[in-house]
């Protein structure tokens, strides 16, 4: 089974359900419309890293809303992160946006049931990481309307802190409280 199945059958099956950690509404609201569209891509690949910068671009011009870069080739979850984190510094001013997944995040020590409280089983026995890349400014824009209907109230504050307002906080270093995007603002 190729890993782009994997993760539609997870999306499709965790993400896009209504949770009941999250008052109702999936663990992702966005996802189901996003793949309806056509809006995301997926790339199977050995170097996870150079494919998510390489490709960074089909998000920035808006043919797709995510990119995925998913390999079975594992780097340590703590350099992954680290990756991540520089990135998101380097790329902000672009309007990129990093996130990832490893198969050693412990969700149950972030206190995220709904990550892993479900019973969806990958079709694949061995493990992939991904690297997630979307627009900084839509990802952040869809964020502060998931807070007006509570949807970080799952969150643990460390998490919250983490995933939503240091995010929040990169965003505002390149906007400086004027609501053009980033493009128009790094131009």
């Amino acid at each position: 089974m190729p890993i782009e199945h994997d993760i539609r059958d997870w999306s499709k099956h965790v993400l896009e359900v209504p949770n009941e950690h999250l008052g109702g509404l999936p663990a992702c609201p966005y996802a189901k419309q996003a793949w309806l569209k056509n809006k995301v891509k997926v790339i199977e690949t050995e170097t996870v890293f150079v494919s998510a910068t390489d490709n960074m671009d089909c998000v920035l011009d808006k043919t797709y809303d995510l990119l995925i870069c998913a390999s079975y080739n594992l780097p340590s979850a703590h350099v992954m992160d680290a990756w991540v984190k520089t990135m998101n510094e380097v790329s902000a001013p672009q309007n990129a946006y990093f996130m990832c997944f490893h198969p050693e995040y412990g969700a149950e020590e972030a206190d995220l049931d709904f990550l892993y409280e479900t019973d969806w089983e990958s079709g694949i026995e061995q493990e992939y990481c991904m690297v997630f890349v979307q627009r900084l400014d839509d990802v952040d824009d869809k964020s502060k309307q998931l807070e007006k209907l509570g949807y970080y109230q799952a969150f643990n504050p460390d998490e919250y802190e983490s995933l939503v307002l240091k995010r929040r906080q990169l965003r505002e270093r390149y906007y400086n409280g004027n609501e053009t995007s980033c493009n128009e603002k790094s131009r």
